[in-house]
């Protein structure tokens, strides 16, 4: 890391400080663990989303979305 970042506190409990050291690999810093759980996250987010875009969305045919696009 650059020597111009700064650095910003998280106050968490004991025990979300013992489950991060878990899953906390040797050598890695806890910023990169949490950068790869920030991650994951938004791809699960992603996938949520297109699960219920799938499960309640309205679909058009690939003809129908080019007649839409040309609009």
């Amino acid at each position: 890391m650059s020597s111009t970042q700064t650095y910003k506190r998280i106050p968490i409990t004991p025990a979300t400080w013992e489950k991060l050291s878990i899953l906390k690999k040797p050598g890695e810093t806890f910023d990169h663990l949490i950068v790869d759980l920030i991650e994951e996250r938004e791809k699960l987010d992603i996938i949520r989303h297109v699960k219920k875009i799938a499960e309640e969305g309205e679909f058009l045919s690939l003809d129908e979305a080019e007649e839409v696009w040309k609009e």
